[in-house]
């Protein structure tokens, strides 16, 4: 399962409440019966409703309200799957005698009330769909306090998390950094190309002075208009990826202490500075101990609701309708 997913199914669920009270009023009064297309146990989703908890999933993911084509199939499957879990852990907690948290159900709902207090849709609807919208939010709150339940486990010990350690060196790594110092030309976003020219012009004599033996934090105060200015155009170490494309291929090329030719970039012509390197190097298990620890232990509890729900799949009688993961498309 997906936690990602599984709340965006919590968000469609308590989402369709309204349009699925409309879509219940057009197919009783056009008397089409809708089959059912997920069942479990003694649980039965209609594909009216599926439709409708799926159409609400897809414009709580994706911007635009529309599934790109090659990932529909995965998504509609992974939205079925996320719904056959939802229900079969509410019933265990149900079962299990938990009972919502009343308090924050009535926030919740308040919340809506206020978010929609001036649409007449909500206004006229309201007394109808707020007992779905409430038992939607119980059943959410349950699923969550099962969850935490399930994931009330034991610390991992210090064996267990030097091996996760070892496992996951890459986690614990100190990425390669480079000490830069930058000066900077400016050219306004609307220059022209004489001013682009006369700026790169500028660059190629402050290399010629610098490599002359000119102080480049000298020649940061007579020509820097960027901010590092004030530090003697000192940027401090960067990681890979702090700078854009170009600036980052200028600097890769450099040796200590050169300065790189011209770069244009966004706010103008760039010279950079190489000043030092330091290589990528793993922390010591000491250092990282306390985060270690906690990514394994997050691990652990991801793993324990995994496999608790996957149980409760496995001791289930589900049906899932093979149609819904026919390529379709949605608005």
């Amino acid at each position: 399962m997906k936690p990602k997913l599984f709340s965006i199914v919590f968000t469609a669920l308590v989402a369709v409440v309204i349009s699925a009270h409309a879509s219940e009023k057009v197919a009783a009064s056009s008397g089409i019966e809708s089959s059912t297309v997920i069942k479990i146990n003694d649980i039965s989703i209609s594909e009216a409703e599926f439709e409708n908890i799926f159409r609400a999933a897809v414009k709580h993911k994706y911007y635009h309200g529309r599934v790109p084509e090659k990932e529909l199939q995965a998504f509609k499957k992974q939205v079925a799957s996320d719904l056959v879990s939802q229900i079969l852990v509410h019933s265990k907690a149900t079962s299990s005698g938990l009972e919502p948290d009343r308090a924050e159900i009535k926030e919740a709902v308040d919340a809506y009330d206020s978010k929609y207090a001036d649409s007449p849709e909500w206004q006229s609807q309201r007394e109808k769909v707020l007992p779905l919208m409430v038992e939607r939010l119980e059943r959410e709150n349950l699923i969550k306090k099962m969850e935490s339940r399930v994931k009330e486990i034991a610390q991992p010990d210090e064996d267990q998390v030097r091996e996760y350690y070892l496992d996951n060196t890459d986690k614990f790594t100190e990425p390669k950094r480079v000490w830069v110092s930058l000066i900077l030309l400016s050219v306004p976003p609307s220059g022209n190309a004489a001013l682009w020219d006369e700026a790169s012009k500028t660059a190629e004599q402050i290399i010629t002075r610098y490599e002359n033996g000119e102080e480049f934090t000298e020649l940061v105060k007579v020509f820097s208009n960027h901010a590092s200015a004030a530090n003697e155009g000192d940027l401090g170490y960067l990681h890979q990826g702090m700078l854009d494309t170009d600036a980052q291929k200028a600097v890769e090329s450099l040796t200590i202490n050169q300065i790189s030719e011209p770069v244009r970039i966004l706010e103008g012509i760039a010279l950079f500075r190489l000043n030092g390197i330091r290589e990528s190097s793993l922390k010591s298990f000491d250092e990282v101990k306390k985060r270690a620890t906690s990514l394994l232990y997050r691990e652990l509890q991801d793993n324990a609701w995994r496999e608790y729900v996957n149980a409760l799949k496995e001791s289930a009688d589900i049906f899932v309708d093979k149609k819904l993961t026919v390529l379709t498309s949605h608005e």
